[in-house]
């Protein structure tokens, strides 16, 4: 990938994650492409939506050279991990996006 190319998807994954996303109880969601900062789930896995907080919430541990500081983290989804057992975790609802779209990106 050149310097050009890098550039073009800078801007794309920059531009993506600036395009804010609403989401309600119960949508499905996935990764943007480019915005993964989690270990789970991984690209293309379903979490449910089940909670918008009114009041984005910070991680209070991590420092300012970590990529989490003061991350705005506005919904709580639900995942399955690889035993089969339902986990939340808090996520910035800018790195979503609703899973059908991703499966739709992915099949074209």
């Amino acid at each position: 990938m050149d310097d050009l190319d890098k550039l073009e998807e800078l801007n794309k994954i920059a531009a993506s994650y600036m395009a804010g996303q609403t989401f309600s109880l119960g949508d499905l969601v996935t990764w943007k492409p480019g915005l993964r900062n989690r270990k789970m789930p991984d690209y293309g896995e379903p979490m449910v939506v089940v909670e918008v907080l009114e009041a984005s919430v910070h991680d209070e541990t991590a420092d300012s050279g970590s990529p989490y500081f003061r991350e705005p983290l506005n919904v709580r989804c639900l995942l399955i991990d690889d035993d089969g057992d339902a986990l939340i975790f808090h996520y910035d609802s800018r790195r979503l996006m609703p899973y059908q779209s991703y499966r739709l990106t992915v099949s074209n």
